[in-house]
């Protein structure tokens, strides 16, 4: 057990002699993070600041209303004469006017080419995006359930139920369902060439994955030098001494680099929030690099460093984590790299693996990579 200590002791110490890998590991994270936050003062939605002028002041403006207070948006009533000074200076991020006729359920206003409702765009493109996006989104939940409505009617053909006990009874069968567990899925086609190019997004836990496993790798190939190997190897039982120790060691430093990454952007951006189940994941990719690492180590040290960044590369640009893919990527291709399995979990993605198959095929490729450094040890003799 000394020599066990001593040895991941020696271990840290290597990694030691690197402190700039050390703070680039750490300061770059943060970095990105914030650089990706910058667009809003928080890091949350209730920053992105929306207005609105209420002309028509009838039930359906004020159930639009409602559904616009629940989006999770900052939304506040403002004079329409107030709108465009908001605009200009910041106060708000969009402001949508909501027409004297907005709710009528005749045609005329659309014939005389009035719009029922019109949006004024802030100077923040992503965060005036968000709140005609919540607008748009609360227009159609309304759209959708006043079709539902006129389909009902038609279908009870009983002129003895109104239709406000027709909404009532709509709406009493969609929380009945909800709490039995059904969702709604909403897809949306054929949208101009303009409105398809999404905003390019890496999440806070994606920056965090590249990081972790630049590290690790870095690391693993750090320690991994011949002639300490070949001192260590020489004494009785050393190779796999040697092994344990470095993994020991290689974890010990991915959980402080871990800790202390995400310490400090939480530090810094206070209103951070990371998905359920993020530490176990982490946990569970930490371990995979790992093996990764040991994989790499099996190369010659003189040529080990182009491939084993190159698969590294590889893994993160088709897991996600360099710029945020389309889902149907992630599930077909990306989930079977070590970073595609953590961001599909990290953002409930369904993934062929569950958790316990990554630990085993990790731990599997850990003895593995033994088995091989064992073989080169002895041929190398």
């Amino acid at each position: 057990m000394r020599w066990l200590l001593m040895l991941i002791r020696l271990k840290l110490g290597m990694m030691a002699r690197r402190p700039f890998l050390i703070v680039f590991c750490l300061v770059m994270p943060v970095l990105m993070s914030l650089l990706a936050g910058s667009t809003l003062a928080r890091n949350d939605l209730s920053a992105v600041r929306g207005a609105y002028v209420d002309k028509a002041k009838n039930e359906s403006s004020c159930e639009l209303i409602e559904l616009l207070k629940a989006s999770g948006l900052h939304w506040s009533e403002i004079a329409e004469e107030e709108s465009g000074r908001a605009i200009a200076t910041g106060t708000v991020d969009g402001v949508v006017l909501i027409s004297a006729r907005y709710g009528e359920r005749d045609t005329a206003a659309q014939a005389d080419g009035e719009p029922f409702a019109a949006y004024l765009p802030g100077r923040n493109t992503i965060a005036s995006d968000l709140v005609i996006e919540s607008f748009l989104i609360s227009t159609l939940a309304l759209t959708r359930e006043s079709i539902l409505i006129d389909d009902l009617l038609v279908l009870a053909d009983d002129s003895s139920i109104s239709r406000n006990e027709m909404r009532a009874r709509l709406r009493q069968s969609a929380d009945e369902a909800r709490e039995a567990g059904a969702s709604l899925k909403l897809d949306i086609h054929n949208l101009s060439a303009d409105q398809r190019a999404p905003i390019v997004q890496i999440p806070d836990f994606a920056v965090e994955l590249l990081f972790l496993s630049i590290f690790s790798l870095l690391a693993s190939l750090m320690i991994a030098d011949p002639a300490t190997q070949q001192r260590l190897r020489s004494i009785n039982g050393g190779l796999l001494r040697d092994y344990l120790s470095s993994l020991i060691a290689l974890a010990c430093a991915g959980v402080i680099q871990l800790l202390l990454m995400t310490g400090l952007t939480q530090l810094i951006i206070p209103g951070i929030r990371r998905p359920d189940g993020y530490w176990p994941v982490m946990a569970i990719f930490l371990l995979l690099m790992l093996a990764f690492g040991q994989l790499a180590a099996l190369i010659p040290s003189e040529q080990r460093f182009v491939p084993a960044s190159l698969l590294l590369f590889l893994s993160a640009l088709v897991g996600g984590t360099f710029i945020r893919l389309p889902s149907v990527v992630i599930e077909r291709i990306g989930q079977y790299t070590p970073h595609g399995w953590a961001f599909a979990h990290l953002s409930a993605m369904s993934t062929m693996f569950p958790p316990a198959a990554a630990v085993g095929f990790g731990l599997g490729l850990l003895v593995f990579a033994y088995i091989l450094q064992t073989r080169s040890y002895r041929q190398t003799k």
